[in-house]
């Protein structure tokens, strides 16, 4: 066509003449590729979920659905938009028939939950109950059948037709996290495929080439001349998927091999470090973020500490044998010290709450901090009533991790420069941060049951007569007049009456008038206790605790002797039927905590012994709060240093870190009660059992490893509470098949997939990747050659098609020698010329190679189609010439076609 040229007044050349230019035409691997991806995605996700958990169902079932809803969504989603009708059709019956089966796919549901949750957790527990156990196979395999079909109808959609990777990620994450979020261990294989999927499909949705129909206008410059540029796209996203897939996957191999081939072993301090990460990961949960942030960054070395005090939220504790305080005691004591930091009130919604402030408001308070008394004072001053000679003293030193909290012993004694919060803690009003020390009468409460028991002839609940002018200090004599009438106690002039709970010597009230004081505040503070401590949640729960613990409760508590009597009746029994363990597992989330640990899980440590306790001591009409610090026992004391003064410093782990029950005696105010399993004034013994470990293999020896830690844990139950247990043989073989359990795909009944079908599979898969690999090394030589023979500059475009021409004949064992080019011209010539290409074909390229080299003239275009031609005729001829075997060997391994 005649080209007609216009120049503008800006130099720029305008032609109206039309050009063409036709790329040749390569195979078109796109829906391929994505259809691939898809099938790697569809299959990694239900190999990894399944794997994780023991789940009973109709394998066969599942697995041909798997395979036809696989086959019909691909199907769809190949034909594109011929078939979009269809597919919405599919969602619709989708739709209808989900909604048909919804009771049996949420019965489904409640199973998988409770596999996952009994699995997760190492328990025989199930988190939902009032389900039929005889309609397992059949709901569980309904669930998953929807669940494979709504996963085939997302995954091939969005990976074929329209690349996205919210939906698909929406349903294929939660079912590894389900796993991988409570610690159970993925197939690194089918877990690393499903990564790379997702990684791929994320690719495939953000990688985009040049531009596309729909998109802006635009042109093309050649040299001064300007061409309308088309719509058109260049788009390689699929071909991106399929490398990721392939370097996640080669990364793994490689990884993997060189960890097994050189025995790699991290050292014990990067295990520390590792499991410490790995526990606070496991343990994260956002209903008890904050105390789950602080677990996450103290494993990484951060100090961010923050306690609450929900409850059931950990599925164990693991200790570090670290110092938490160092304790000096003036003289070793008998019994146990209890070093309180925090007091728990209000139970509910398995958490621990102070009281409202506004129960504070009461005018006790205001008698407490006008006389100098508070209720943290009680327990010295009426103990030393009933027996003397534990006056000591204590000096307490926090580690730098413990820095902001104070701790207290109980029967601290108040001569000033101490702080008092409410009726719950007390602390030094000045001192250096992270140091305390009190002057404190110890209180055991095995010396107050002692002493309460030598002494029963005296009656209790009498009222005793004094005369104000008897009492020998005249200051407390005042303070005793001024409460007596502003509380209309006074009988007669200076006469009043006083209600006492313990024996005491009349004389010794008389000279420390402060007790007589502190006599009357304890009366009026007794009415406030049992109206605040004694409340109980008034749920199905709690109902059924007590009627559980109904014959244990019903004891006679209007004394001191009774109370400690039914005290002593629910302690028994709770450690007859509990089994102090670390590993007691998360409570479910629509369980009771106290309900849980006592009726169901009967396993747990202090804080769900103490927890009980208090829940029960309130049951039986004494007033019970939670505490939570320090224990040092007899046995801490014996084993510290001995100071040249007697005085005994103990280094005290966090593993003495404890929680504890107060219950309140009249007379006497709030002491310490232990409920725990394992501990005694004199020692910590509690032999925690850890969990027996999961399997997926029904064997013989599996079975009597489990059968071997099943007595091995009934037995330490049955030292632990004392009592005798007997554990038949089949009881036993019930406990630990219940435990025994596998993929569950094949019959439905819950073994695990024969290792064949495994080494099968697995094998496929790596003969997919291995191709894979190689068909994408084969493409992006391919694509680097194009890209040398047809850019850059002209002298570089020959020598690399001459380059690729001496490859070609090196397969035909055709090699120049000493780099005489122009005899090597003239062999090849004489053996391959009018048979593998135009004769003086490869000699012309040849001059041409080295008039480029050396800078003799740039060839032209026609010369370098000429020069194209050539080594094309030849590969061509190399290849048709070949047999199967070297043909493949031409495509894939050397790439010379």
């Amino acid at each position: 066509m005649k080209r007609k040229n216009s120049q503008n007044i800006n130099g720029i050349s305008i032609s109206d003449s039309i050009v063409m230019s036709v790329k040749r035409k390569n195979a078109n691997y796109r829906k391929p590729f994505s259809a691939l991806i898809a099938v790697i995605g569809f299959t990694s996700v239900l190999m990894s979920f399944f794997g994780m958990f023991p789940f009973r169902f109709n394998g066969k079932t599942v697995a041909m659905a798997a395979i036809g809803f696989s086959i019909f969504y691909l199907t769809l989603s190949l034909l594109g938009k011929k078939a979009l009708w269809v597919y919405g059709g599919s969602i619709a019956a989708f739709v209808i028939y989900a909604y048909k089966k919804s009771s049996l796919i949420s019965m489904g549901f409640k199973f998988v939950y409770n596999i996952i949750y009994k699995t997760s957790y190492h328990s025989e527990i199930n988190y939902y109950k009032t389900i039929i156990k005889s309609s397992e196979i059949k709901s569980v395999t309904t669930l998953f059948v929807f669940y494979v079909w709504l996963l085939a109808i997302v995954l091939y959609f969005f990976t074929i037709c329209r690349p996205n990777p919210v939906l698909p990620l929406m349903v294929t994450f939660p079912l590894l996290e389900l796993g991988m979020y409570n610690g159970i261990e993925v197939s690194v294989f089918w877990g690393m495929l499903c990564i790379a999927y997702w990684l791929s499909l994320l690719a495939m949705s953000t990688i985009d080439v040049g531009e596309y129909s729909g998109g802006q206008s635009g042109f093309v410059r050649k040299n001064n001349l300007f061409f309308p540029k088309r719509h058109m796209k260049l788009k390689v996203t699929e071909k991106c998927g399929i490398f990721i897939i392939a370097s996640v996957m080669l990364v793994t191999a490689v990884s993997y091999s060189f960890l097994k081939i050189t025995h790699y072993k991290r050292s014990d301090a990067i295990n520390e470090k590792r499991r410490d990460i790995t526990e606070a990961m496991n343990d994260f949960t956002f209903e008890n973020l904050a105390e789950s942030l602080s677990s996450l960054t103290s494993a990484f070395g951060l100090d961010f500490e923050y306690e609450n005090h929900k409850l059931g939220t950990n599925d164990h504790v693991r200790y570090k044998n670290v110092t938490d305080l160092t304790v000096t005691i003036e003289q070793p004591v008998k019994g146990a010290i209890y070093l309180k930091n925090y007091v728990g009130s209000i139970y509910k919604d398995n958490e621990w709450f102070k009281l409202p402030k506004s129960a504070y408001k009461n005018k006790i308070f205001d008698d407490f901090k006008k006389y100098d008394i508070y209720p943290q004072d009680f327990p010295a001053i009426f103990t030393k009533l009933i027996y003397s000679g534990n006056d000591n003293t204590i000096w307490i030193k926090n580690s730098k991790k413990k820095m902001k909290y104070v701790y207290a012993p109980y029967g601290t004694e108040n001569f000033g420069g101490l702080s008092y919060q409410n009726d719950l803690t007390v602390s030094p009003q000045n001192g250096k941060k992270g140091e305390s020390s009190y002057k404190f009468f110890h209180i055991d409460i095995e010396s107050i049951s002692e002493s309460i028991a030598s002494l029963k002839q005296r009656n209790h609940n009498l009222r005793e007569v004094f005369s104000a002018s008897d009492i020998h200090d005249k200051l407390c004599r005042e303070d005793v007049l001024e409460y007596c009438t502003e509380n209309d106690l006074l009988t007669y002039d200076d006469f009043f009456s006083i209600d006492y709970d313990i024996p005491y010597n009349r004389e010794y009230v008389l000279e420390n008038g402060a007790t007589i004081m502190a006599q009357l505040l304890q009366n009026s503070y007794k009415d406030f206790v049992y109206d605040e401590y004694l409340d109980v949640p008034n749920t199905k729960a709690m109902k059924e605790v007590k009627e559980a613990y109904a014959e244990v409760l019903e004891g006679d508590t209007s004394s001191i002797e009774g109370k400690l009597e039914v005290l002593k009746a629910i302690k028994d029994k709770m450690q007859g039927e509990c089994v102090y363990s670390l590993y007691p597992r998360k409570t479910p989330s629509n369980r009771d905590f106290v309900n849980y640990f006592l009726l169901e899980n009967h396993k747990g440590y202090c804080i769900n012994f103490a927890t009980a306790g208090v829940i029960l001591a309130r049951m039986a009409g004494i007033p019970a709060r939670y505490a939570t610090g320090y224990i040092i026992v007899e046995d801490d004391v014996t084993a510290g240093k001995k100071n040249s003064d007697n005085s005994v410093t103990v280094e005290v782990k966090d593993n003495r870190s404890h929680a504890w029950t107060e219950i309140y005696l009249d007379g006497i105010g709030w002491i310490p009660y232990e409920f725990t399993s394992g501990y005694s004034a004199k020692e910590i013994n509690t032999e925690p059992t850890k969990p027996a470990e999961s399997t997926s293999e029904n064997s013989v020896t599996s079975t009597t490893q489990q059968n071997t830690q099943a007595s091995t844990t009934l037995s330490s139950a049955a030292r632990t509470s004392g009592k005798r247990t007997t554990l038949t043989t089949s009881q036993a073989t019930q406990t630990v098949t219940s435990k025994v359990g596998g993929v569950g795909i094949g019959k439905g009944n819950g073994k695990a997939m024969p290792k064949a079908v495994k080494y099968i599979l697995h094998f496929l898969l790596v003969l997919l990747l291995t191709a894979l690999i190689i068909a994408l090394r084969r493409y992006l030589i391919i694509q680097k050659r194009e890209k040398n023979f047809n850019s850059g500059k002209t002298p570089s475009r020959v020598k690399n098609i001459y380059s690729y021409s001496e490859k070609l004949l090196a397969s035909l064992k055709l090699t120049s020698e000493n780099g005489n080019y122009k005899s090597f011209a003239e062999e090849v010539e004489k053996k391959l010329a009018g048979d593998y290409f135009e004769a003086g074909s490869f000699e012309k390229l040849t001059d041409i190679a080295l008039r480029a080299c050396y800078g003799q003239g740039v060839p032209d275009e026609d010369e370098l189609k000429m020069c194209r031609k050539t080594v094309e005729d030849i590969s061509a001829k190399i290849y048709n010439n070949a047999n199967f075997i070297q043909r493949l060997r031409l495509k894939f391994i050397n790439v010379l076609k």
